[in-house]
């Protein structure tokens, strides 16, 4: 019977590891619901759990939650998307006048430096603003295939509202059987290990539980913040900003930028003083006060503990290895990675390697040295190779 060394143990596990990985990278586009239910899941049991401890049946409790999720993605669909596409449709046609009336009001200057302005280009923003619904709609036709490949992996309209039909189904089993299949995993796990993973176990869903329930509040307050902030002063377009903003937050200094630039944008767009201008950056420093003094420390509380280069190293990597899914995957992915090395790291700190307390190799007698000498030199000499 062949034995099973250390290194032998640690090539199968790296070569298990592999498969595992290249299996995930050819099903990662039907994993793409798996990986959305199991995320819904992870979120929504604590709820399900304490409406089960009111005494409501788990299947009860499960099926109302995923119906409030379905309704309020129903109503933003319904309700606020027709708004954003409405004033993205304005924004196009009121940046093409603008630009018009920045090129007349420049034309006598710019061809008095002798700099000709042709008239296609008035011509050019013209048509632009008097067909702003047509090229608008043809602008963002290509993000069908975007959002298409992103939920479903697939470009059919058929198989994308099969995949979004798919999520709350399996978000409803997951729910439905999550304290079995925990226990399930428990009990399967070897005696001798077992304590040492359900101690890892927990450190990870400690780190997991604050992120996706932390991070996700953070992001809805955020995005509501600004929304509701550029909205108050009367900023175009401030609802998809702070939509956007809000959602780029768990990037750092990210969705604060973009939430700046954009409200700025659109007040230079359309222009009516330097009010404007003060505005948007008094409700920005409102919102990021809140949120350094306020939000993160209280929701989050700094537990991620990944600094912004790991963020976005995290981000792009996940990125290129798995698509959209990655970059929604990648900071709790870091986050599980993180507890792991820093597991590695304490248990080197605690061997006997760092600390310097290995045994020491005795050396042999020198009565006993001397006679491993004379061994050598006979058996060399029995061999042939001394004379």
């Amino acid at each position: 019977m062949t034995r099973i060394t250390p290194l032998l143990r640690i090539v199968l596990l790296g070569l298990l590891l592999f498969g595992l990985s290249l299996l995930v990278l050819r099903l990662r586009a039907a994993l793409t619901p798996v990986f959305f239910a199991l995320l819904f899941s992870y979120a929504l049991n604590p709820a399900v759990s304490r409406l089960e401890a009111a005494r409501m049946p788990r299947s009860l409790g499960i099926a109302l939650l995923l119906l409030v999720v379905v309704l309020l993605l129903g109503l933003f669909v319904f309700m606020v998307l027709p708004t954003v596409i409405t004033d993205l449709f304005e924004l196009v046609r009121t940046t093409a006048l603008a630009l018009g009336r920045l090129i007349a009001y420049a034309r006598p200057w710019l061809e008095s430096h002798g700099v000709p302005v042709p008239p296609s280009v008035a011509d050019a923003l013209t048509n632009l603003s008097s067909h702003a619904l047509e090229l608008a709609r043809d602008a963002i036709a290509p993000m069908g295939d975007v959002v298409s490949a992103a939920v479903g992996g697939t470009v059919s309209l058929l198989g994308t509202l099969g995949t979004l039909v798919l999520v709350p189904v399996f978000s409803f089993y997951f729910l439905h059987d999550f304290d079995r299949i925990l226990r399930l995993w428990r009990d399967l796990l070897p005696l001798g290990v077992r304590d040492d993973v359900v101690s890892m176990a927990i450190q990870v869903d400690g780190v997991l539980s604050h992120f996706v329930r932390g991070q996700l509040t953070v992001m809805g307050i955020m995005a509501s913040l600004y929304a509701l902030g550029y909205a108050l002063i009367g900023v175009p377009l401030a609802v998809p900003i702070g939509l956007l903003a809000g959602f780029l937050t768990f990037v750092p200094y990210v969705g604060s930028t973009v939430a700046l630039v954009f409200g700025l944008l659109m007040v230079l767009v359309h222009w009516t003083g330097f009010g404007k201008v003060v505005a948007v950056i008094s409700v920005y420093l409102v919102i990021q006060t809140l949120d350094g003094l306020l939000i993160t420390p209280r929701v989050v509380g700094g537990k991620l503990g990944l600094s912004p280069v790991w963020v976005l190293f995290a981000l792009m990597a996940f990125g290129q290895l798995f698509g959209f899914v990655g970059v929604m995957l990648a900071l709790p992915a870091s986050a599980v990675i993180k507890v792991f090395v820093l597991e590695g790291i304490a248990r080197y700190r605690a061997s006997d390697l760092y600390l310097g307390t290995l045994p020491k190799r005795r050396r042999p007698p020198p009565k006993l040295a001397r006679l491993r000498v004379r061994r050598r030199r006979r058996d060399r000499a029995r061999s042939g190779v001394l004379p």
